[in-house]
């Protein structure tokens, strides 16, 4: 017997009539979105926001333990009544089968649409007590969230906004708008709103769209998008009606918005009845969206939201509006196929992680794991006295860098292990007694590599979700600058090259103020060894620090790492 729950509050399934809840049932219209709740409350505070989301489920998973928000996703990506799939997401307990619903769902055209709480360490904590789950860090959440194509909100605003343009079904094509707004400083606003999206933009009326809209309003009033122009024209009907179909039917345009005065009173009530009947019969003429975007959200009573959900209008509020139309554009762009995986020595690397039975390792063994990824590894030479440092130095040319060498030794930096740019014997030897003294046992000796660029290429895995590939600034600046990007393992065609434009260091890599350009395919063929590493070994590895990588202007070189191993009761 599948069973929901425990600690679930019911089924109410209002496309077929069922009715397994715990709460009195709610006659409702049945509509085609769907809700799984992770918690009683948030079902409550969704289903009765009034914002004009028309439901055909609502679940409440409980506690899981036999049916989970896998089973019911699938269950919703397979029923024919159900176009759009909202979620109260804590924890995600089966991530395999739960993002191959995912993909599915994506792939059948139907958002999936998900608020994801537990981005503090005290939400997660709560998250823990709360549903019995292992909760992992939200970045993870959020990174696996992009990769299968899941829309992610950070509010039930945004959750609500979302789900209502979904549930149109009318395409956000490239994501270009057209915005009637007459209020130069609600217009500042769009365009402070828009500066924050991603895929959303003003676009230029065509010619002709202009010229339509000239013939209505005053020469004085500059016609350009956002067009701001309600007053200083006769025939507040007629001249708005042929402004709307103007913008409506410009081929430059996609989305239509009009801005929205709900509750106002007298003259100037009557006037905005007349604005929104006309953008009425311009939603009943075109398949774009068409939105009335109130300054103030929640402004609109349920009742008028419904009638005019009935004529094709959606009324949302000025913040969520532009956020809800630009995760639509985004989330209608085709997902990038995954990336061939690049080939390693597996057998020889998994050995190498089983004799270390989940000890940490770095030095020698930690470099020769990366070189037989295929991970370009600076030339080393690991020694046990200042007679042979020199020798080695001697072999490698000045320059050259000492570190402490004894595998065991994890942050050498730390502990003031490493000593840079000696120049000759007398240099490297007082280095070496130096290092010998503080107790080390092996120093190994390297290239002192001046030119190019500190990155760290980071592999972390999570019990619950997997292997994660993270690139950021290295050498000291890791921590300091925080200035990195994460994705879950399995890259995407092209997800290197966007991991290494979200980061700020990236200026310099490009070449800044005169500088060279460095070899970012390089830096790019490294990632994509590690994404390597975490497909085969990831279960096997806790976690890998190549900090740094140095990226120089021909070629990449791994001076330093360290690999945890996974312990045996983590496998």
């Amino acid at each position: 017997m599948a069973l929901l729950g425990p600690n679930s509050g019911g089924v109410i399934n209002w496309a077929d009539r069922v009715h397994l809840s715990m709460g009195a049932f709610e006659v409702r219209r049945p509509g085609h979105v769907a809700l799984i709740s992770q918690g009683g409350g948030t079902r409550l505070a969704i289903l009765n926001s009034g914002r004009g989301v028309r439901w055909s489920h609502a679940i409440i998973c409980g506690n899981e333990a036999v049916t989970g928000s896998a089973d019911i996703l699938r269950y919703l990506v397979d029923d024919p009544n159900v176009r759009v799939i909202c979620g109260f997401i804590e924890a995600v307990r089966d991530p395999e089968r739960f993002f191959f619903e995912c993909d599915r769902a994506h792939a059948a055209g139907k958002p999936v649409i998900l608020l994801k709480p537990g981005r503090t360490e005290a939400s997660q904590e709560l998250a823990t007590a709360h549903t019995g789950a292992l909760a992992a860090p939200y970045r993870f959440y959020r990174e696996l969230f992009k990769k299968h194509g899941v829309v992610q909100v950070d509010s039930l605003e945004e959750l609500l906004t979302s789900a209502m343009l979904a549930q149109t079904g009318r395409p956000v094509g490239e994501g270009r708008v057209g915005a009637l707004c007459p209020s130069g400083g609600l217009i500042q606003m769009y365009v402070d709103e828009m500066a924050k999206c991603q895929a959303l933009r003003f676009a230029e009326f065509q010619p002709e769209t202009v010229r339509s809209i000239r013939s209505v309003i005053p020469p004085e009033i500059v016609c350009r998008n956002p067009l701001d122009a309600y007053w200083g024209y006769n025939g507040a009907e007629e001249g708005s009606r042929k402004i709307y179909k103007a913008i409506a039917t410009d081929p430059n345009i996609d989305i239509v918005t009009v801005l929205h005065f709900p509750n106002l009173k007298g003259p100037a009530g009557e006037l905005e009845e007349t604005y929104a009947v006309c953008a009425a019969e311009v939603a009943a003429t075109t398949n774009k969206p068409v939105t009335l975007v109130t300054p103030v959200d929640g402004s609109i009573s349920s009742t008028k939201a419904d009638d005019l959900l009935d004529k094709n209008i959606m009324v949302l509020g000025q913040r969520e509006a532009f956020r809800a139309f630009d995760r639509a554009v985004m989330w209608a762009r085709p997902l990038p196929p995954i990336s061939d995986e690049l080939p390693i020595d597996k057998v020889r690397m998994a050995k190498q992680l089983h004799d270390f039975a989940g000890k940490p390792f770095s030095g020698k063994p930690a470099l020769d794991f990366l070189a037989a990824a295929g991970i370009p590894v600076v030339e080393s030479r690991f020694v046990t006295s200042a007679d042979a440092a020199i020798q080695a130095a001697n072999e490698l040319g000045y320059p050259v860098v000492a570190k402490i060498g004894d595998t065991g030794v994890l942050h050498r930096t730390e502990l003031s292990g490493v000593i840079t740019n000696i120049r000759d014997a007398q240099e490297l030897s007082a280095a070496a007694e130096k290092l010998f003294a503080a107790g080390s046992q092996v120093l190994i000796i390297q290239p002192f590599v001046r030119d190019g660029t500190e990155m760290i290429l980071g592999l972390e895995t999570d019990a619950v979700l997997g292997s994660f590939v993270l690139v950021g600034q290295g050498g000291i600046w890791t921590e300091i600058m925080e200035d990195a990007a994460l994705r879950p393992a399995g890259l995407r065609v092209g997800e290197p090259e966007k991991m290494l434009a979200e980061l700020r260091v990236q200026k310099i890599l490009r070449g800044f103020r005169g500088a060279s350009a460095l070899d970012t395919e390089a830096l790019i063929g490294a990632i994509r060894r590690l994404d390597a590493i975490a497909r085969n070994l990831g279960d096997q590895i806790r976690s890998i620090d190549i900090n740094p990588l140095i990226v120089r202007k021909n070629g990449a070189v791994a001076v330093d790492a360290l690999i945890v191993p996974a312990s045996p009761r983590d496998e």
